[in-house]
């Protein structure tokens, strides 16, 4: 008779271990949840091209990319589109500085329909990749639009630049690369 009796104990009295343990355990403060992820290009032209003596250039990028959301009030495929530019000093040894800064992604359906806009502020850095790549990751905050208080990652792996072209009278005039982003929201 006692077996029976601490046999039907026995589960009240592992549940209150378990509940002491829970109460015990540290809680993880948040996580980040992949709202969307992306891959495309990267085309940056510079004009003058660039050499290597520093002169000032005026630099434009775009980077066009496809992405798959997660998010529910969002469709489920979206195309991005990032335009930007300005000027600069700049030389062949100094293809990319880390700077910071705003700008926007403006948001397409498959079919081409617009759909959003997100902008965003960022600070980047320049990083050498593998087999003489750059690599460049802006890392920042999306301040309005689609996926707004999201954080958001873009990272362009540039080709091997043709740094010959740099001692050439035209320069070296453009840059490519492939990207990838992630736009994460904290839970």
């Amino acid at each position: 008779m006692a077996l029976t009796i601490a046999h039907r104990r026995l589960p009240a009295l592992l549940a209150g271990v378990l509940l002491l343990l829970l109460a015990a355990a540290p809680v993880s403060a948040s996580t980040d949840v992949l709202d969307a992820t992306c891959t495309g290009s990267n085309t940056t032209t510079y004009q003058p091209g660039l050499t290597n003596t520093p002169a000032m250039v005026t630099v434009q990028g775009t980077i066009t990319m496809d992405c798959g959301s997660t998010d529910l009030n969002t469709p489920l495929l979206l195309r991005g589109t990032i335009t930007g530019g300005g000027t600069g000093t700049l030389s062949c040894a100094l293809l990319q500085s880390p700077t910071s800064g705003s700008s926007t992604i403006n948001w397409a359906t498959v079919s081409g329909s617009p759909y959003a806009t997100s902008s965003y502020t960022y600070t980047t850095a320049l990083s050498p990749g593998t087999s003489g790549t750059t690599v460049l990751t802006l890392t920042g905050d999306i301040t309005s639009g689609l996926y707004a208080g999201d954080g958001i990652l873009i990272v362009t792996v540039f080709a091997n630049a043709d740094l010959g072209a740099c001692s050439s009278p035209t320069g070296l005039t453009s840059r490519s690369g492939v990207v990838t982003t992630e736009i994460t929201s904290l839970v």
